[in-house]
């Protein structure tokens, strides 16, 4: 948030600085240049793309607080299936995404060294890349993992969420213990 904000006052300076028709229609864009465009929405890309991976990990916890919360014990979630069901899930998340994690940092690593390994190779596929659509400098299998694990970090908990609340509305309410007639509590 903090980049948007600086790039939007350096636009606002640029634009005082130049009054002519050109800049009035460069002024109708969002950025001033191809480069600075892309730019701005590798940063916004980047942005949301932490804040799915912040906010599935927050309602994984938020799910297996609730999960304790409602039914207090390990034996009252293990009996209720949606309940259960739920924090398997949750758990499977969480797993999922830190071998995911591990996955891609072992892809990314493998490009590293491809790079390394023969520069001017790596310069060529630079100048390749622009001019189709390629993933280059990463490679297809990083950029389908990628895709894989957002939608498994946006889904899995979703779905764990509802399990939750089916347990939540499906279980068997207990009653407060009877008192015997002519005690007071």
């Amino acid at each position: 948030m903090h980049r948007r904000k600086a790039w939007q006052q350096r636009r606002q300076r640029e634009r005082k600085k130049a009054p002519t028709a050109a800049a009035n229609a460069e002024q109708a864009a969002l950025a001033a240049s191809a480069k600075e465009g892309t730019a701005s929405v590798k940063d916004d890309y980047l942005y949301w793309t932490g804040k799915l991976t912040d906010s599935s990990f927050q309602l994984s916890l938020g799910l297996i607080g609730a999960n304790w919360a409602a039914f207090g014990s390990v034996q009252k979630i293990l009996s209720n299936p949606w309940a259960k069901s739920s924090l398997a899930l949750v758990v499977a998340s969480l797993g999922l995404s830190l071998a995911g994690a591990k996955w891609m940092s072992e892809l990314h690593r493998r490009q590293v060294n491809y790079a390394d390994e023969d520069p001017d190779r790596w310069l060529r596929e630079c100048k390749a890349a622009q001019s189709r659509n390629d993933p280059w400098p990463y490679t297809a299998q990083i950029e389908d993992l990628g895709r894989w694990l957002r939608e498994a970090k946006l889904w899995i908990p979703i779905i764990a969420g509802v399990l939750f609340l089916i347990a939540l509305f499906t279980a068997q309410a207990v009653p407060p213990p009877a008192l015997a007639p002519g005690k007071i509590g």
